[in-house]
């Protein structure tokens, strides 16, 4: 039986939410859930070459979801007041699967992304996505609207975001406009 949240893990969980508001990492995971298209490995490559900006959106998404499924993993952060609270990994994961498979081999790394892969495989949510998993469309249609019931299941979090996106917009004038 999984231990019960305390209140380190809700502070915990609330410093990785603010982690996800900085500005450049907002900017990476609107470019991976929008804007990042590939068929395999080797259009990916093509499409996003190492050192581009889009490829450091990839890794920093990928670094951060690695790292809070760490804590997880490592029992720092209660996995039930993690998944209640986070769907992203999931998808994520799914999303990002074949290029994470590819690297592993590429760099001898075997456990890299290990927590996300872990945690995200653990996750409620994860079960719909794996049993579509063989049926193509169907599986890209499945998560697609499991990731749009997410968004409307926390329209709170959005507004939130949104707010805090103006509220940054307003407080400062933004220096390193032109390093985009």
């Amino acid at each position: 039986m999984a231990s019960p949240a305390t209140h380190e893990d809700a502070k915990l969980l609330l410093q990785l939410y603010d982690l996800r508001r900085e500005k450049r990492l907002r900017q990476a995971r609107d470019f991976v859930q929008r804007d990042c298209k590939f068929k395999d490995y080797k259009d990916f490559q093509k499409r996003y070459p190492e050192g581009s900006k889009q490829a450091t959106y990839i890794g920093m998404v990928l670094g951060y979801w690695d790292m809070a499924c760490t804590l997880v993993e490592k029992g720092l952060i209660a996995e039930d007041l993690f998944n209640a609270t986070n769907y992203e990994h999931v998808w994520m994961w799914q999303k990002l699967r074949p290029l994470i498979e590819a690297w592993r081999k590429q760099y001898s790394f075997p456990a890299y992304a290990a927590a996300l892969e872990a945690v995200a495989n653990r996750h409620p949510a994860a079960a719909v996505e794996d049993t579509t998993a063989s049926k193509g469309r169907k599986a890209k249609k499945l998560s697609a609207k499991a990731e749009d019931s997410s968004r409307r299941a926390r329209p709170r979090q959005i507004e939130d975001e949104e707010e805090a996106a103006e509220h940054d917009a307003d407080a400062e004038p933004d220096d390193d406009e032109d390093d985009d």
